[in-house]
């Protein structure tokens, strides 16, 4: 990651700045901001010169927390920014005393299965049919989009 170029993790309400980032991370819009609305879920932009450059929604809970979408916009992909993302919500979750931090992606996202191995989550489970909100059919890598795979960071 450039070290010029700090990365916070911001907490948000601005409901339009925060769906128009988390869309890179779902198919639906609508989804999007319903979570994103949610009181019970938590915004964070991710800033670098203070210009967000992603987003993080987060669902805490003391026993099992949940993030429920992380995306980095497309250009700035690849400099290190998701894992300092990653990073600075385990580390959130370790002063609330969470337990363990979920984070889900489907089954087709070979790309986003291997990031979040390598910021140390392990397969925890599978959400059949997850993604059947989807109003057609979605492909990644080839693959049609049914299940989420659950990963798991363990934490106490």
């Amino acid at each position: 990651m450039d070290q010029s170029a700090p990365l916070r993790l911001t907490p948000s309400t601005n409901i339009p700045l925060l769906v128009s980032l988390l869309l890179e991370a779902d198919e639906s819009p609508a989804r999007v901001r319903s979570l994103v609305e949610d009181q019970a879920y938590n915004g964070y932009l991710i800033q670098k010169d203070e210009i967000p450059i992603g987003a993080v929604l987060v669902h805490w809970q003391p026993d099992e927390s949940e993030i429920i979408y992380i995306a980095v916009d497309a250009s700035q992909r690849g400099k290190g920014y998701g894992k300092a993302a990653v990073a600075t919500v385990l580390q959130e979750a370790r002063q609330r005393g969470v337990d363990c931090v979920l984070v889900g992606t489907a089954n087709a996202g070979i790309d986003q299965i291997a990031f979040y191995q390598k910021c140390g989550f392990r397969m925890d489970s599978v959400r059949k049919d997850y993604f059947d909100y989807f109003a057609a059919p979605v492909y990644e890598n080839g693959i049609l989009i049914q299940d989420m795979l659950v990963l798991r960071y363990q934490l106490a």
